[in-house]
């Protein structure tokens, strides 16, 4: 819903200044969906020498247990968007804290493949919506000063994610054939902490304006950026939300043609790298190409 009429204007009592801590911990914790994002992509890799030997993979069954969690991916990303569009950012990313943490669950006692499978595909959703909603929130939520700081946060989670599951994989790999178990389950506790921490973090003002909720939007906006600073942020989101069509054709003008084919190359040249091969079967690679023993 469009909101209409002059925002009220913050109580005498709001505070001049916004609050830069506030603004960095609600992005910390948006960026922990990045942080597990990275988690259950690399786990995989230390874990799938034991889940070959577990449960008897031939070639083609390896590939589809380590690439399930892409499928999910591909939906989550799909219907995130209209998902946050219609319950909010901040709830929509407590959907996603669920399939984290059910996901890291049932990777971990799965009974046969078809398990293990419909287990990292739930994770693979949680992915795709966090991936989305994450950047997403946190420069909604962010003033504009430091906005890309902050949205900077979300990769860097990834890549911690990323380094954590191969020190993890490395510490677990000496329990024995069982240790791929405990590998998915590890995710468990900061998915619980990623669920917990969403309930004390905001909604997004500029979710909360479409829906014509102003004056939570306001309260939000004057506790990131001050008392007089959020009147002003507040008109742009307005004027920006009045200026949307919505439309695919909004990315294929003079303005954003530029930015889209830029945006469309890098993720294309990240991919073609074939980075993903090391992510999901290094230890594979290194046990068959270098040969010994590799646990993780």
């Amino acid at each position: 819903m469009s909101p209409s009429g002059p925002p009220m204007p913050p109580p005498a009592t709001a505070p001049a200044h916004g609050s830069t801590l506030y603004v960095l911990l609600a992005s910390i914790v948006a960026a922990t969906s990045g942080l597990l994002f990275g988690f259950d992509i690399a786990v995989i890799n230390g874990a799938i020498l034991f889940l070959r030997q577990q449960f008897g993979l031939g070639e083609v069954e390896t590939e589809l247990a380590a690439s399930s969690l892409l499928v999910g991916c591909v939906f989550g990303a799909s219907f995130a968007g209209s998902l946050s569009d219609r319950f909010g950012r901040r709830r929509t990313l407590v959907i996603s804290a669920v399939l984290f943490g059910l996901s890291a669950v049932g990777a971990a006692l799965p009974r046969n493949l078809a398990e293990f499978v419909a287990a990292r595909f739930a994770g693979g959703l949680a992915i795709g919506m966090a991936s989305l909603l994450a950047p997403l929130y946190i420069a909604e939520v962010s003033p504009a000063r430091i906005r890309g700081r902050l949205v900077s946060l979300n990769q860097m989670a990834i890549v911690s994610g990323i380094l954590l599951a191969y020190l993890i994989n490395w510490l677990l790999s000496y329990l024995g054939p069982e240790s791929w178990r405990w590998m998915f389950a590890s995710a468990v506790v900061p998915s619980l902490a990623f669920f917990i921490a969403l309930f004390f973090v905001p909604e997004s003002p500029r979710w909360l304006t479409e829906q014509g909720r102003e004056k939570e939007a306001l309260e939000v906006l004057t506790r990131v950026n001050g008392r007089q600073q959020a009147l002003t942020e507040l008109a742009q989101i307005r004027e920006v939300i009045a200026e949307e069509t919505g439309s695919l054709r909004e990315l294929l003008q003079p303005g954003f043609r530029r930015a889209l084919a830029i945006a469309v190359a890098l993720a294309v040249l990240q991919q073609i790298t074939g980075i993903n091969t090391v992510l999901f079967y290094g230890s594979v690679i290194f046990q068959e190409q270098v040969g010994g023993r590799s646990e993780t």
